[in-house]
């Protein structure tokens, strides 16, 4: 059921009568995902984190024009930081109602009612909460996973750098890099 109102909502944002957005958090480490690993025979497999530089980004993709924006914070992102990023999105509308697809993050169901309903009287805007575990309906996740596993570059961070190439690889969505929604 939430898919099929999912499909009704992108047809309707392609044709501009919405704005979609899909919207997510996530959480970058100055060191790469380990793809590969190896330990001497023997020994137990142990990666060592790298803590010290970590980075979350609260996002929200804008389906119909594909676009990307975002937040980035050296802290992790909680229930306030995600009512003053949508609040930011929402005041950045137009006179098309908005729709905001979120999981079921806990830190997403901490908005209080007299804020969502001051979105939806005043900028049409509402929120579109996913079923539990189904991050294949939210299209950032894919977005993510490509941020992560493809595009980023696998060399380690430091914390001189991981500001620096974090905003590079964020920002060059759209231009750099892209997934295609079609």
């Amino acid at each position: 059921m939430k898919q099929a109102t999912l499909d009704k909502l992108q047809v309707a944002a392609r044709d501009g009568q919405c704005r979609l957005f899909y919207l997510d958090e996530a959480g970058f480490c100055a060191s790469p995902p380990a793809q590969r690993s190896w330990s001497p025979r023997g020994l137990p497999h142990a990666i060592e984190p790298n803590p010290h530089c970590r980075r979350s980004v609260i996002a929200a993709l804008n389906f119909a024009e594909n676009s990307f924006v975002y937040a980035a914070s050296a802290r992790t992102v909680k229930g306030p930081g995600v009512v003053g990023f949508l609040d930011t999105l929402i005041r950045q509308g137009d006179e098309r109602p908005t729709v905001i697809v979120l999981d079921n993050a806990s830190v997403h169901h901490s908005i209080d009612q007299n804020t969502l309903d001051r979105w939806f009287i005043e900028h049409k805007a509402l929120l579109f909460y996913l079923p539990p575990y189904s991050p294949e309906l939210n299209l950032i996740e894919i977005v993510w996973k490509h941020f992560k596993y493809h595009w980023r570059r696998f060399a380690t961070w430091t914390r001189e750098t991981i500001d620096t190439e974090l905003a590079r690889l964020l920002a060059g969505y759209g231009t750099e890099f892209q997934v295609n929604f079609s």
